[in-house]
């Protein structure tokens, strides 16, 4: 236990992990990463199914030390436990207790993450940790405004290590991240913040310098064979600074338990090559380097460029693809100014992280990520959404993003463009020289190479012509195909898996086995003891084998020789009777020996005794003799002596000279046929060395188009798999498409350029006599039941004019529905077709009669009655009146309405108390009756009125009922 820990029981740190879908990765990376004892309790939230056993648990311990629990109520928080919420449940803390209850099934997205955070915020305070992983929902971003608000820390997965990264998106934007983090680094940052010292643990550069280049070798070599990744070749400051972190992150202060932990917990080593791949991207990252390849290289370089031929780029090492997308942007820039839209472009985007291609063919990207883009290219070439930005589709139509491998697969070829940016500073020489070598295949002549400020040219690379040195732009001079034949050692490297049967064996000899090793020994104890030397011959002349001091006689090494004549290489004086010797056993296959054969090697003299014996065995191979060299003497002026010890004897008889010529003579003759046959094989071996240089250049040829072929295959992989993942969005497509058309109360018909069915909903089969099978047919010879004649002509109206059409048309069943015939617009706003759409309105089409029925009914209830009737708006506007107030004060209904009633007749409607009555009396009592109003009319004569008034404030409206009393007034 740490010393933090032992201070201060009482006030650990409680750190919240919360995550829905996609956090199980999320999980077991951040406990790779953590140390067994730390002082800190954990709790994990994650949204479950109300009824399904969670083995999360179980799948957490197999990625740490820490204990872990499932909670149960009343439980107490200790340090350096592991805590996991039961589904179907939900909790809070207080007082360093966990409080269950049962979780109950709501509509929409759980609160479960919120309560608990709420709850640690209060229990912990500035001890409270909320860290945020992958998923969906809102669920977290109250609870960690809690968090924040009491000042605790929050931490937030990195979106695009994030399996789903809407709910880290949401804390993010909310602005309540103290850090963003991929979940491996988490761990580093929660104890520096809380300044808890691990045990045994030693200083980060010490460990790092303990670190020798064997033992990273030892390290990357256990990586490859947990992992089959190739790290050997990494800079080894790289390896040693990754490889000390994360010694230190699991308190390991030597290399030799580190290995024994790789081999223990096999996620290590996934995590350790995570570390490894370090990835560093950003949209436009060095904007002036960009500006230098748009200006300086592709400019130019789309000038010349055939407007028909495909232009291919790739991009390795793309991470999460927004050096990709940057590419792509300025490729199209550059097409709109040239005029060239037309061009076909296919940028391949690869990486090793399968995550990272999964985030970047999404195509979405949250709204902290798209520093670096004007606000003029955000706007031209992405969408903006409630989380962030998707890149437009002629964006996206140019990118194949693919999985791959760039040490160790087959290169893209036939390139154009090749985008390599911060991903050779971390390999070593030899494999940057490896990694030009395919980009030197992969480029076409006149290709360019884009590899920004922080990457070095090799130097023995003469191929590429600089086009701007500061910002490493080149141009391939010539193309080289055969460039990766040139390298030291094999392109792709396998080590094999370790195992007993990779082991040397001991050699060990039962039987037959054992007496062939003894004969063996027996026959070089011999060999050696008698000092012999021999070589065997074919019957071309061609040395086989030799043994012994065959330099001495020969001119050639020990061992197997398949290539020299032995005739050329005799030494001085062997010559002649070797070649008479070897004749003879080659013609009569009998042992001949030729005694006292004085040679002569660097100075030095010999008399030997030659001895040719013929080979029985291996008959199959052709004949073959061996040549035994048998010492009788060694010295100086041996050939003298041999001359004058002839000289000292008798003269031989006339017989022997006779034999001796005719020997002379046949010899002669053997060695201008051996000559002859010298010559023809000597014109053999030419014309079969050229047929082997013919052959060696045709196998060259071959490997290259082997090459050529596999990084073709690779390529289809590549669209294989992208239009693996597109036709999987399409069956999602077609399928919710699918359910609408059979769902939807809205009767819809799609039709083609040619009035033609294309699709249509199940509403509308009530319309028409559609079927499944007249997917196709002119929409004239669909039996309809509408009385609608005109609606072929409205349709070929709207395909032609683009001018929408709206009808109510009349169903033959008395139904009303309103018609809207629109374009049918693709995605690209081409006009492909008709959207015919049916909306039921037969229940507002009564009530609108109903209304108008009604209103005609209320008409003739005024007409009949005996009163004056007047219907005002708010600004004591004439708005109806029943015709005897027109026919009694003779007033014209066209010029009334509309009209304010005190400007009536010249103003003869302009009363004092009427005035009075209309805004003071009304206004305060609502409802008046009985009031009397006395005035002298130009045309009637003095009148008096009783006025009953209303005001309706439901309509804005004032109601007088004006009665002409001035009869019944008078005496």
């Amino acid at each position: 236990m740490s010393d933090y820990h032992a201070e201060n029981e009482e006030r650990m740190p409680i750190v919240a992990l919360c995550a829905s879908a996609g956090g199980l990765e999320a999980y077991q990376t951040f406990f790779d990463a953590m140390p067994a004892e730390s002082g800190v309790a954990f709790v994990v939230i994650q949204h479950l199914a109300l009824r399904q056993e969670s083995i999360l648990g179980d799948l957490i311990k197999r990625h740490t030390l820490i204990p872990v629990h499932v909670i149960v109520n009343d439980m107490r928080v200790d340090s350096d436990n592991i805590y996991v919420l039961p589904p179907g449940f939900e909790v809070e803390i207080v007082n360093g207790h966990f409080h269950l209850s049962e979780l109950k099934h709501l509509n929409g997205w759980p609160k479960t993450i919120d309560r608990f955070l709420q709850s640690l915020a209060v229990d912990r305070g500035e001890r409270a940790v909320a860290v945020i992983f992958s998923g969906a929902g809102t669920d977290s971003v109250v609870g960690v405004e809690t968090i924040h608000k009491n000042g605790g820390l929050v931490l937030v997965q990195d979106v695009n290590t994030a399996i789903q990264p809407h709910l880290p998106a949401n804390v993010i934007n909310a602005g309540y991240a103290h850090a963003i983090l991929p979940p491996d680094h988490m761990p580093e940052a929660l104890l520096r913040h809380f300044g808890i010292s691990l045990p045994m643990t030693i200083p980060f550069e010490d460990l790092t310098q303990s670190i020798s280049d064997e033992d990273i070798l030892r390290i990357t070599t256990r990586l490859q064979r947990q992992t089959d990744r190739n790290f050997t070749d990494y800079k080894t400051s790289t390896l040693r600074r990754q490889i000390a972190r994360r010694m230190g992150i699991h308190q390991l202060q030597t290399v030799d338990a580190y290995l024994e932990y790789m081999n223990t917990h096999l996620s290590e080593s996934t995590a350790l090559g995570k570390y490894l791949l370090i990835n560093v991207t950003g949209f436009f990252r060095d904007s002036e380097a960009f500006a230098s390849l748009k200006l300086n290289a592709l400019l130019p370089f789309f000038k010349d460029f055939d407007i028909d031929t495909v232009f291919r780029v790739w991009i390795p090492g793309c991470a999460s693809g927004e050096e990709a997308i940057s590419i792509a942007i300025l490729i199209h820039e550059c097409m709109q100014e040239l005029n060239i839209l037309g061009l076909e472009v296919r940028i391949f985007a690869t990486d090793l992280n399968r995550d990272l291609i999964k985030q970047a063919r999404s195509g979405f990207y949250p709204r902290n990520t798209e520093d670096g883009i004007s606000p003029a290219r955000l706007q031209a070439h992405f969408v903006e959404e409630k989380d962030g930005y998707r890149i437009r589709n002629h964006i996206s139509r140019m990118i194949i993003w693919s999985e791959h491998n760039l040490v160790e697969n087959p290169p893209f070829s036939n390139l154009h463009l090749i985008s390599c940016r911060n991903v050779l500073i971390y390999f070593q020489r030899r494999l940057q020289d490896r990694v030009m070598a395919l980009f030197q295949f992969a480029l076409v002549s006149g290709g360019l190479l884009f590899l920004g400020t922080s990457e070095t040219m090799p130097y023995n690379l003469n191929t590429f012509i600089a086009i701007d040195s500061k910002y490493k732009i080149y141009r391939v001079a010539t193309a080289g195909k055969r460039a990766w034949m040139k390298l030291d050692h094999p392109l792709f490297i396998k080590v094999p898996e370790f195992s007993e049967a990779t082991m040397p064996e001991l050699p060990s000899f039962t039987g037959r086995d054992r007496e062939d090793h003894e004969m063996e020994i027996i026959k070089r104890m011999l060999m050696d003891h008698y000092r012999s030397t021999c070589a065997i011959v074919d019957e071309h002349y061609r040395v086989k084998y030799t043994y012994g001091e065959i330099d001495r006689y020969l001119g050639t090494v020990p061992g197997r020789d398949g290539q020299h004549n032995v005739l050329e290489r005799a030494r001085p004086g062997l010559d002649v009777e070797l070649t008479i010797a070897l004749h003879q056993v080659f013609e009569t296959n009998e042992e001949t020996t030729r005694e006292r054969v004085w040679v002569k090697t660097n100075g030095h003299e010999r008399i030997i005794n030659l001895i040719v014996r013929p080979i029985e065995e291996n008959l199959d191979q052709g004949k073959q003799v061996l040549i035994i060299f048998e010492l009788a003497l060694k010295g100086e002026h041996l050939k003298t002596g041999i001359a004058n010890s002839s000289n000292n004897d008798e003269a031989p008889p006339p017989q022997f000279r006779e034999e001796l010529q005719q020997t002379q003579k046949a010899l002669k003759n053997v060695t201008q046929a051996l000559q002859a046959k010298s010559e023809e094989l000597t014109s053999s071996m030419e014309e079969i060395r050229s047929a082997n240089e013919e052959v060696q250049t045709t196998n060259e040829e071959l490997r290259t188009s082997k090459e050529e072929l596999e990084s073709m295959n690779e390529e289809l992989n590549t669209l294989n798999t992208q239009l693996t993942d597109q036709n999987y969005e399409l069956t999602r497509a077609n399928n919710t498409l699918h359910n609408f058309l059979q769902s939807s109360e809205i009767g819809m018909i799609f039709l083609d350029k040619d009035l033609g069915v294309r699709e249509y909903t199940f509403a509308v089969t009530d319309l028409f006599g559609l079927r499944p099978g007249d997917t196709g047919r002119p929409l004239i010879e669909i039996a309809s039941k509408l009385n609608y004649a005109q609606l072929i002509a409205d349709a070929q109206s709207v395909l032609n004019t683009l001018i929408n059409v709206e009808r109510e048309v009349e169903a033959l069943n008395g139904r009303w529905y309103s018609l809207a015939i629109r374009p049918y617009r693709t995605t690209n706003n081409v006009i492909d077709g008709l959207v015919l759409t049916f909306s039921d309105i037969t229940s507002q089409k009564n009530t609108i009669a109903q209304v108008e029925l009604h209103a005609r009914y209320v008409r003739q209830v005024v007409e009949t009655i005996d009163n004056i009737l007047i219907e005002l708006d708010s600004g004591l506007r004439v708005v109806e009146a029943n015709q005897l107030f027109y026919d009694k004060f003779l007033v014209n209904p066209e010029i009334t309405k509309g009209q304010l009633l005190y400007e009536l007749g010249n103003g003869q409607w302009d009363i004092p108390e009427l005035r009075h009555l209309l805004t003071e009396v009304i206004p305060a009592q609502t409802v008046v009756h009985n009031f009397a109003v006395t005035h002298n009319f130009p045309n009637l004569g003095l009148r008096t009125m009783r006025l009953n008034a209303r005001q309706i404030s439901e309509l804005d409206r004032i109601l007088l009922v004006i009665t002409d009393v001035s009869k019944i007034d008078e005496p």
